[in-house]
């Protein structure tokens, strides 16, 4: 996508086609949504994609009113917002003009984003997390999507509980508070329940779990292990901040890999099931990170920039 037209689009300054072009490359790949923000370092970009000639319309009338939902930025850039429309989480048929409006959040590596919905539940977003939640909440349910981690702290609302449905598993609250890391690429899923009940649905059989203060459920090859949160430091990630106890080098380079967007190639060595603990500025980099292991660990590492790669040896 030639980088002048996308300008011209955040800046309005573009033709009816023009809108139609940039919105369909958009909607083509992920990696276009990142590019578009790495291009111009975006605090925060509203995009209207429901149909085009709704949108394109729209553009001509000059009348367009995108709703913003507040999100404070955390000294971070390049948040996305994308205002979508035509989406069902109920995936059920619905005439197009009961059709909601979803809007998607995406945080980029080595970011993290806050914000609070229409229902006043507060949010916190992890690197490389999505959360797609609707403009106006229906009454009988509150429903969101969720591909990352994130924290919650939910308004309670008997009459209409909050559901968070994620790809292994989908999670049921009245008013909590909890942590939640659910990324799709990774076959682990782990909620830390701090406040309230939660109850916990598998996507793929009519199991469910109620779950009890003070407990974290990890679902590792299909099966459900259940601890006691035994790190209060690692829910500090909300501030910044990566937090280590006792964790395997191994696991360490697995989240360095998740919150950086980078890929690390590691040699057979022995440290890597040694474990470590410690406390990182997310802010610092990745680079900060291997620095200060390899005071205690011998390895070298290579970094090649233009295929992202790091290499440990």
């Amino acid at each position: 996508m030639d980088k002048k037209l996308l300008q011209r689009y955040i800046e309005g300054s573009v033709t009816t086609e023009e809108i139609e072009s940039v919105v369909d490359w958009l909607d083509q790949d992920e990696k276009h949504v990142k590019e578009f923000m790495s291009l111009h370092k975006l605090y925060d970009i509203s995009i209207m994609n429901q149909s085009k000639q709704q949108q394109i319309q729209r553009k001509m009338n000059t009348s367009v009113s995108l709703k913003r939902i507040a999100i404070e930025l955390l000294k971070i850039a390049a948040i996305v917002l994308i205002l979508i429309g035509g989406r069902s989480l109920l995936d059920k048929k619905e005439t197009e003009e009961d059709i909601p409006l979803y809007q998607t959040l995406f945080v980029p590596s080595g970011q993290r984003a806050e914000l609070t919905l229409p229902d006043s539940t507060k949010v916190w977003l992890n690197a490389q997390s999505r959360l797609v939640y609707p403009v106006t909440f229906q009454k009988s349910s509150r429903q969101v999507e969720l591909d990352g981690e994130a924290y919650f702290e939910v308004k309670r609302n008997e009459k209409s509980p909050f559901i968070v449905k994620t790809e292994k598993m989908n999670i049921k609250v009245l008013g909590t508070e909890f942590n939640v890391s659910a990324y799709s690429e990774v076959p682990e899923f782990e909620i830390s329940l701090l406040k309230g009940v939660v109850e916990l649905a598998s996507v793929n059989s009519s199991n469910t779990y109620k779950m009890k203060p003070g407990e974290q459920i990890r679902l590792v090859s299909g099966k459900y292990i259940s601890t006691g949160i035994k790190d209060m430091d690692y829910f500090k990630w909300k501030e910044g901040l990566l937090c280590f106890t006792n964790s395997p080098i191994e696991e360490i380079i697995h989240k360095l890999c998740l919150y950086y967007d980078v890929k690390i190639e590691v040699a057979a060595l022995p440290f890597l099931k040694e474990s470590y603990s410690g406390k990182f500025r997310v802010k610092d980099g990745v680079e900060h990170v291997l620095k200060v292991l390899q005071l205690e660990h011998k390895f070298s590492y290579k970094i090649d920039n233009e295929l992202n790669l790091i290499t440990i040896k």
